[in-house]
């Protein structure tokens, strides 16, 4: 019997493929931290490196611009989800609260003061979405996360005035208020939300930087076939540590031509747009934008001579960068429930990102955040995907990938400073070949919508000159996910995963090695149908060790949040 068990726990143990645990994430956006599909280190709310195994290339998926993240924040120069200015569509009120665990639910029954556990953090989250009245609505969101704030606050701190937050006295990551109109029809969906903002951001540098934003004021309007977004930002910098401060007045957006529903079913489908960002700075701003000023047009283009078949391709270009990415998939017909696809991308260009800041200033010496020259990515991959019966079904993914002038650090100087080390430097290249192979596997088990499970793993090679990547990223991962849903109104969702070690090479003097661990998260969530209410507690990265993911970043821990919510 335990010689069965054994293969049966080693069969599982090497299933796998891309999938997503629907563990509820502690904040839209966050949904990184219980994801170990690859490499996913987190820094805080508003700084992690995200690179999903397979995905090719050794930078994390938000240093890289796409059409689908024009709506996503601009972090310096990444692009992120998180703080999330997305209206809620459904009208609804909500609440959300949870702590780091260790803190006060049992602290009060320990006397003895030196055996009562350090003080947690928490996170705090309340909003409203009205529902229509003639069409109009209205939204209200308080909400920020203190998790990942407390190994540096100490330092933070005393950069700024006051508790940089709209409550408590943690110096949370971010603490972000708005409120706004909106008006939804058939014809347009369009809203107007105004607030204010702190927020650290995470540099090049490796400091976090204290923003203000106040007032922050973002349109939307969706219309036909069109999508606009226009952002006004006044960010405020301060550093009261070096007696600095410093303004920044930012208008940045986009205005999107999308395929209408006719075009979609055509063998040529064509979309077109134009982002931009234009800034005013005055006194001391720690990041630069050359002339002030960005625009950037782009093209997407797909055709589709057949249903198997597809090229897509998107093109960006300004007076400063260009950026291409395009791709071809064929879909190969073989048996009704087996499905295989064969396909191959490229991403090339000058910049990952090139609406980004240009540099960033640091003691006096400018950072250069551009490299000469460029980059180039090409991959190809092939897919498989089978349901052996009406319960069981399986799945593969191969993949080789090769990248040439990947983005990299030069590091000239590390400044020690208190505990925390920065540094000094160029962004640059390295101009040779780094190769890659990937292997994925996944076991898929499912009775009606009772149960869903989830057996998956996969590896990565990679060859080249790793002491020269930021990041060694993870080589293997294994996870067990699994959903149930018992009588339609409870569900349990949890995941059982293991991701092997990663390393950061050129944030610090010393590699910082962030050692492979087992994590488990789940979900617990009651819905009340007939009042529209629901109920959801959640537990994040239970049972790994506490360790910090990223320099200069804060101890990942085991959490836990619950959330409630009514529905109009």
């Amino acid at each position: 019997m335990n010689s069965l068990l054994n293969k049966i726990i080693s069969f599982f143990a090497i299933a796998a493929s891309v999938a997503f645990a629907t563990v509820d994430p502690e904040m839209e956006g966050m949904e990184v931290v219980s994801r170990d599909d690859g490499t996913f280190l987190i820094g805080s709310p508003t700084f992690y490196f995200d690179r999903a195994l397979g995905a090719g290339g050794i930078h994390s998926e938000s240093e890289l611009w796409t059409p689908r993240k024009l709506r996503y924040r601009q972090l310096f120069n990444r692009l992120s989800v998180l703080p999330s200015w997305n209206p809620v569509e459904t009208p609804s009120v909500w609440m959300k609260t949870g702590n780091e665990l260790g803190d006060l639910i049992y602290q009060d029954f320990i006397t003895d003061p030196d055996e009562r556990p350090v003080n947690r953090t928490p996170i705090l989250e309340v909003g409203v979405r009205t529902p229509l009245w003639h069409g109009l609505w209205a939204t209200f969101r308080l909400f920020q996360d203190d998790h990942y704030c407390t190994r540096t606050f100490s330092f933070r701190k005393s950069m700024v005035d006051g508790s940089f937050a709209f409550f408590g006295e943690n110096w949370p990551m971010f603490s972000s208020a708005y409120g706004g109109l909106g008006y939804t029809n058939d014809f347009i969906n369009s809203s107007v939300l105004a607030g204010m903002e702190y927020i650290w951001l995470f540099t090049e540098s490796s400091r976090w930087i204290p923003v203000l934003y106040k007032p922050r004021v973002e349109a939307r309007a969706d219309f036909w076939n069109f999508s606009t977004t226009l952002v006004f930002e006044n960010a405020e910098y301060q550093n009261k540590r070096k007696k600095e401060s410093g303004e920044r007045h930012e208008v940045n957006g986009s205005v999107v031509y999308n395929c209408g529903e006719n075009c979609k079913h055509g063998m040529l489908q064509l979309s077109a747009g134009l982002a931009f960002r234009f800034l005013d700075d005055d006194g001391v701003v720690y990041t630069g934008l050359k002339e002030n000023r960005v625009l950037w047009p782009f093209l997407e283009m797909r055709v589709r001579p057949m249903d198997q078949l597809k090229f897509d391709v998107m093109f960006g270009v300004n007076d400063r960068d260009w950026l291409v990415q395009d791709s071809i998939e064929y879909r190969v017909p073989v048996l009704e429930k087996m499905n295989v696809t064969v396909g191959a991308k490229n991403v090339a260009g000058t910049r990952l990102n090139p609406i980004a800041d240009t540099h960033e200033y640091f003691d006096g010496d400018t950072i250069s955040l551009t490299a000469s020259g460029k980059m180039n990515l090409l991959q190809g991959y092939v897919n498989f995907e089978d349901s052996l019966t009406d319960f069981l079904g399986f799945g593969l993914r191969g993949s080789f990938w090769a990248e040439y002038g990947a983005e990299t650090f030069e590091v000239n100087e590390f400044v020690r400073e208190s505990q925390y080390t920065f540094r000094q430097g160029d962004i640059s290249r390295i101009n040779s070949w780094i190769t890659g192979v990937t292997g994925e596997f996944c076991l898929k088990l499912w009775f009606k919508d009772l149960l869903k499970f989830t057996a998956l793993t996969g590896f990565e090679r990679i060859d080249g000159k790793e002491k020269r990547f930021e990041v060694n990223p993870s080589e293997f991962f294994v996870s067990f996910n699994a959903d149930w849903l018992i009588k339609k109104t409870f569900r349990i969702s949890h995941s059982l995963r293991y991701r092997s070690d990663a390393e950061w090479n050129l944030r610090s003097v010393d590699p910082l090695v962030v050692k492979g661990d087992w994590y488990w998260d789940a979900t617990f969530e009651q819905r009340f149908p007939k009042w529209g209410i629901t109920l959801a507690g959640s537990i994040i990265q239970a049972i790994g060790d506490e360790i910090v993911e990223t320099p200069n970043g804060n101890y990942s821990r085991v959490r836990f949040f619950c959330t409630a919510k009514k529905a109009f």
